[in-house]
């Protein structure tokens, strides 16, 4: 067990099972939360969970498809309440991230990405909150793309500004939750440069810092926004992208 600034904080991280899932719940492990660990596929659960209790962390796994709407969400909710306590800490970092360019029509694919990068997170945070008052503090992973899509991305690009928007609508009407985004640019991970080495040059060519952002430096992100150094912060939006989008973009 692992004390620090979040001993005794429950954190619930939903999308969990991928890269940037896991390191932020390392991180908030690190600081002394238990972490509740979510995905939709259960055995990819179990192996998350596996690896964070061998590294010294108390974690659990627990399952939803935050697509199908409320009844997830809440059964979600209450599952983690009832095996751990009440959720301190939500992150909302599940996103379905399927690329749409918008001359394929606004379809299916869009119906799902919206249910789980937009509802799903303003159904979960609404019923943390509400369980929780005001111990609650909620982080919604956003991303640069709401601010400037990349090609080809429409709707996970649209669905992000949402969650940008959505941030300071939650921390004004579910105060005094405090409830905070953070932003990441292109994050590192093995391969990246050779599966995507246009994009990837594009990037390191165009961001001051001069390379991608890695996930330990957007979980750190968001350990600051849940902690108590940020008792003061809510509504804002923390962007984590190696500063390009602080830069000129050049075009493709």
């Amino acid at each position: 067990m692992f004390e620090g600034r979040l001993a005794g904080d429950v954190a619930l991280v939903t999308g969990a099972t991928g890269g940037l899932g896991i390191e932020i719940a390392r991180r908030l492990g690190s600081d002394g939360a238990t972490i509740a660990v979510h995905a939709q596929d259960h055995t990819k659960i179990d192996a998350v969970v596996s690896q964070l209790t061998a590294e010294g962390f108390h974690a659990v796994g627990f399952s939803a498809d935050l697509s199908r709407g409320e009844s997830e969400c809440g059964r979600l909710a209450d599952a983690v309440a009832s095996e751990l306590g009440p959720v301190t800490i939500l992150v909302n970092n599940a996103a379905d991230q399927t690329v749409t360019p918008i001359a394929d029509g606004a379809g299916d694919s869009w119906r799902r990405i919206f249910d789980i990068n937009v509802i799903a997170v303003a159904e979960l945070s609404r019923l943390i909150a509400h369980a929780g008052v005001g111990s609650v503090r909620i982080v919604l992973i956003g991303s640069v793309e709401g601010i400037a899509p990349f090609p080809g991305h429409a709707a996970y690009a649209a669905s992000k500004a949402a969650v940008q928007s959505l941030t300071a609508s939650l921390a004004t009407e579910l105060a005094p939750t405090r409830v905070n985004a953070v932003l990441p640019g292109l994050i590192e991970r093995a391969g990246l440069a050779d599966q995507w080495p246009t994009g990837y040059t594009w990037w390191s060519d165009t961001a001051p810092l001069g390379r991608p952002v890695r996930a330990a430096e957007v979980a750190a992100a968001v350990a600051f926004l849940a902690s108590p150094e940020a008792s003061g912060i809510t509504g804002a939006t923390l962007v984590v992208d190696a500063g390009w989008s602080s830069s000129a973009r050049t075009s493709w």
